[in-house]
């Protein structure tokens, strides 16, 4: 985890020295390293992630806002969860999103990916309030599903957060 989070504060210092007021990372910005045909992810409880703990610091800081675009947490059932959580200026969590739908697809070269296998995908879209506006979460491959953003924009975003850490050949 250590890696990540030296990465992701480095960058968002960057941000932040630069004038941004939001700073958002990317899907798995905790780390993602392939494992055989699979992406292994490391995973750590809510409460005790790494992660989570130092971009909560930086916002609070900095008073800036930060969008986690996602990171693994240890979920129910042996299952991970692969969470996006929006943090305030305070260091607050003000929402916390499960990716819904699950990365599952045979490619035509031969390839299978099967998220639903480790992950458990999440229930409900999610809105959060912010200074810049309603803000609608989502993780990657939600980005397929229009019946999920139309959701949200029904449930008034004016923004739309699309973390993704699609691969090349996808």
């Amino acid at each position: 985890f250590q890696t990540a989070l030296d990465e992701a504060l480095s960058l968002a210092e960057e941000a932040a020295t630069s004038g941004a007021e939001f700073i958002a990372t990317p899907e798995y910005c905790g780390g993602l390293k392939r494992k055989g045909s699979s992406f292994a992810p490391p995973s750590a409880p809510e409460a005790s992630h790494p992660v989570l703990k130092g971009l909560r610091a930086f916002a609070k800081d900095k008073s800036r806002f930060v969008l986690i675009g996602s990171i693994a947490i240890d979920g129910p059932d042996n299952k991970i969860l692969n969470r996006s959580f929006l943090i305030d200026k305070e260091g607050n969590i003000v929402s916390r999103y499960d990716k819904i739908h699950m990365f599952d697809v045979n490619l035509p070269n031969g390839e299978s990916y099967r998220e639903s296998k480790n992950f458990r995908p999440g229930r409900e879209a999610v809105i959060a309030n912010t200074e810049f506006g309603v803000v609608g979460l989502s993780i990657c491959y939600d980005l397929r599903f229009a019946h999920l953003y139309r959701s949200l924009a029904h449930a008034g975003a004016h923004l739309l957060a699309v973390p993704a850490a699609f691969t090349r050949v996808t």
